[in-house]
């Protein structure tokens, strides 16, 4: 019993040194200039890849005070949010409202030109952690998104953006239920996508 412990803890930290290294890592600066960035307009933006999403506890709460289906209340709170097409149509929704809230007001202002373009949100990995995993092994809520300028027009690629993992620490432990009780804290989507969008504004202007 102790040996398993001591295993589950070493993975926990072998994972969690691995996410901070790889949110370290930098992106090759982009292949375009600040002036031709600067000649785009922000016209749509898409969010695609939400099939990654295994836990989100704070919008799977809001799936569930909404749905009417009780096999998706009965099983939703022990199995992945994978299994469920319903909360994935639903996380799509979220997301792609607090992806486009934050790119016309982080990105659209960088882009004052005429030139349409469509920018494309496809996640690599997206998770919080629900409280039991906060418990024992994962204190991480974690991001990795690619971001793609298409032609809104042609549909043709103008410049990729290939982001790398950013993660947010939550409370761990058994304080992590006492938390999450009576706060959003076990919510942190807002700054994860705040964050991640931030980085990638930075990447757009700055040499």
């Amino acid at each position: 019993m102790g040996q398993a412990a001591f295993s589950t803890k070493v993975r926990a930290l072998i994972c969690c040194i691995t996410l901070m290294l790889a949110s370290c890592a930098t992106v090759p600066p982009p292949s375009m200039s600040v002036d031709e960035i600067a000649s785009f307009k922000l016209t749509a933006v898409e969010v695609h890849g939400v099939d990654v999403i295994r836990s989100w506890p704070a919008e799977e709460k809001r799936f569930l005070a909404t749905n009417s289906d009780p096999e998706i209340a009965r099983r939703l709170p022990d199995e992945s949010a994978q299994n469920f097409p319903a909360v994935q149509a639903y996380f799509q929704a979220t997301l792609q409202r607090t992806f486009k809230a934050q790119f016309d007001n982080q990105i659209a202002p960088v882009m004052s030109g005429a030139r349409p373009v469509k920018a494309i949100i496809t996640l690599g990995q997206f998770d919080v952690p629900s409280v039991a995993r906060r418990v024992f092994i994962d204190q991480y809520a974690k991001i990795r998104a690619t971001i793609e300028l298409t032609d809104a027009k042609t549909n043709a690629s103008l410049l990729t953006y290939a982001g790398p993992y950013r993660q947010q620490w939550m409370v761990g432990g058994l304080g992590a239920a006492v938390v999450s009780s009576f706060t959003r804290e076990d919510d942190p989507e807002n700054a994860l996508i705040a964050n991640y969008v931030s980085a990638y504004r930075d990447w757009l202007i700055t040499r």
